[in-house]
C-alpha cells in the first residue's frame, strides 16, 4: 500500500497545522477514505524530513477536530464524516439534491459539536436559560460586531440586533419599515426567500434589469421615477442566484440613487463571508438613516445555528427590537452563546476559512464541467447560474435532470415579476459532502446539456 503523503503548499502557517489541514483537505476530496489508516508517525516524519514531535502534534490536532482517531497498538484512522442529513430522498432511491444553497462544515463537524456542548455546559446559566434583552445580550452583540469588523463591516454593537436567523432579520425589517401593499424593488431574479416573504407580508415586488454586476443603476433610476417604491432589497456580494458581485462604483451609484430618493435599502450579505472586505451599501451614503444590513450564521457557520445579525440605523433600533419581541421575543440564547464563544475563540474564523477554500475547490470542478456551456459563477460563489441552451425548455431540462438523479432549481423560482423571463437553472455546490459525488452529479447535468431533449412524460 502506498503511504499517504500530505501536500504542504502553505508555508506561512506552522508545519503541524499544515499537516492537519492537509488531512482535512484530503478527507474532503476523497483522497483519504473513511477508516483508512494514516502512516505511522515516525514513518511520516522520516518521509517529510521533519521532527517526530511535529507529526505527533499534527495528528493530535486532527484528532481534536474529529477527523481521525488513534487506537493504541493499531494506529491512527480516518473517522467517518458527518453528513448533517441535508440531502432529501427521491421516490425510488437517493437523489443528489443541488437545490439547497448551503455548505455545512463537513470536515469540522465533530469538533464543532463537541465545542458547542462544552460551551453550553461550562457557560453561565443566565445567558442560556433566562429571558434576554430583545435585541440580544450585550456580550453577544459585541461578539457579532467583532465578527462583522473582521469581514470589513465596522458597526457599533448598540446598532446591531440578534435575530433568529437571516430570514428572520429580513422579516423583522420589512414588517417594520413597509406596509402591506407597498412596492419593493429587487433584482429581476432574486432570492426565493424574498419572494416568500413578500407573499407572507403582502408586498408587491418589481424586478429590475441586471448585468454582470447585478442591478443596473439606470433600471433603478427609471423605477424610482415611475413608481411609488418604498424599499429596495438587494444582494451586492455573490448575488443569489446569479453570483454577481457589484464593483465599488456600482455600489456607490445604487446607494446614491436610493439616498437621493429617500428609499429604504435592505442589503442581504449572507454570502459576504466568502468574499470579505466588500464595502456595504450603507458605507457609500452620507446619510445612512434608511440603510439596513442583514447577515447571519447559517451560511457562514452551520445551517442549524439560527442566529442573524441586523445592523440598523440608530433611530430604528428600538422599533426593530419591538418587532423582534412580537415575533420570537429574542434570538435563541443557547445558539447566540455558542456563536459568541466561537467568535471569541477563533473557531468562527476557522470555519469560514475552511468554507472559502472548499467553495473555490468545488467551483473549479463546476467551471471545468461547464466550460463548454454558458454559465455565471464567481470563483467564491457557492452556486452556479447555468444558461439552458435551445432547444431545451427549463422545465424539461429540470425534469430530465431529475430522472438522472440530480435536483436543480429552475429560474422560475427566482423571478421577481411575471414580466421577467430567464432561461437558466441554479446549481448549488455545497449540499453534498464528497467532491467526487458532486463531480459525478455535475457531469450528469453536462451530459444532459450536450444532448437533444427527450420526451419524459406524455400528457393525455
Amino acid at each position: 500500500m502506498t503511504m499517504w503523503k500530505p501536500t504542504l503548499s502553505n508555508r506561512e502557517q506552522p508545519l503541524y497545522l499544515a499537516i492537519a489541514n492537509a488531512i482535512a483537505e484530503d478527507i474532503s476530496s476523497g483522497k483519504l477514505a473513511d477508516g483508512e489508516r494514516l502512516p505511522p508517525q515516525r514513518d511520516l516524519a522520516d518521509e517529510l524530513r521533519v521532527a517526530l514531535t511535529t507529526v505527533t502534534r499534527a495528528y493530535t490536532e486532527a484528532e481534536r477536530r474529529g477527523l481521525v482517531s488513534g487506537e493504541v497498538g493499531r494506529g491512527t484512522f480516518v473517522r467517518r464524516m458527518e453528513t448533517f442529513g441535508l440531502r432529501r430522498e427521491m421516490p425510488g432511491g437517493a437523489a443528489l439534491d443541488l437545490t439547497v444553497n448551503n455548505l455545512p462544515p463537513y470536515a469540522l463537524s465533530r469538533e464543532l459539536l463537541e465545542s458547542a456542548s462544552k460551551h453550553l455546559s461550562n457557560g453561565g446559566a443566565s445567558p442560556l436559560v433566562d429571558y434576554l434583552p430583545h435585541a440580544g445580550h450585550p456580550r453577544h452583540r459585541a461578539a457579532a460586531a467583532k465578527l462583522l469588523k473582521s469581514l470589513g463591516v465596522a458597526v457599533p454593537s448598540e446598532n446591531l440586533l440578534l435575530t433568529a436567523g437571516g430570514q428572520h432579520a429580513m422579516a423583522v425589517t420589512f414588517s417594520t419599515i413597509v406596509n402591506p401593499g407597498d412596492l419593493v424593488l429587487t433584482d429581476e431574479v432574486t432570492y426565493s426567500g424574498m419572494k416568500s416573504l413578500a407573499n407572507f407580508l403582502h408586498l408587491r415586488l418589481r424586478g429590475l434589469a441586471m448585468d454582470e454586476e447585478g442591478m443596473r443603476p439606470d433600471a433603478l433610476e427609471a423605477a424610482l421615477a415611475t413608481t411609488d417604491a418604498k424599499a429596495l432589497y438587494c444582494m451586492p456580494t455573490l448575488q443569489n442566484p446569479t453570483s454577481a458581485v457589484m464593483s465599488e462604483e456600482r455600489r456607490k451609484q445604487i446607494a446614491s440613487l436610493a439616498e437621493s430618493h429617500g428609499l429604504a435599502v435592505i442589503e442581504d450579505d449572507s454570502y459576504g463571508f466568502l468574499l470579505p472586505r466588500q464595502r456595504p451599501l450603507r458605507s457609500f451614503a452620507s446619510d445612512a438613516s434608511k440603510f439596513f444590513y442583514v447577515t447571519g450564521t447559517s451560511k457562514a457557520l452551520a445551517p442549524g445555528l439560527r442566529v442573524g445579525f441586523l445592523v440598523s440605523p440608530p433611530a430604528m433600533v428600538d422599533r426593530l427590537a419591538a418587532s423582534l419581541s412580537a415575533t420570537t421575543i429574542m434570538a435563541p440564547p443557547p445558539m447566540a452563546e455558542v456563536v459568541s464563544r466561537w467568535i471569541e475563540d477563533g473557531t468562527a474564523e476557522r470555519v469560514m476559512e475552511w468554507k472559502r477554500t472548499e467553495i473555490r475547490a468545488r467551483h473549479k470542478i463546476a467551471a471545468s464541467t461547464f466550460a463548454r456551456f454558458e454559465h455565471h459563477a464567481h470563483p467564491a460563489s457557492p452556486h452556479v447560474w447555468l444558461t439552458i441552451p435551445e432547444p431545451w425548455g427549463v422545465r424539461d431540462f429540470v425534469a430530465q435532470a431529475r430522472m438522472r438523479g440530480v435536483l436543480v432549481s429552475p429560474a422560475e423560482d427566482f423571478i421577481a415579476a411575471r414580466s421577467t423571463s430567464a432561461h437558466a437553472v441554479r446549481i448549488c455546490l455545497g449540499p453534498v459532502p464528497e467532491r467526487a459525488r458532486l463531480q459525478s452529479g455535475l457531469a450528469a447535468v453536462g451530459d444532459i446539456l450536450a444532448r437533444s431533449p427527450a420526451p419524459y412524460q406524455a400528457l393525455v
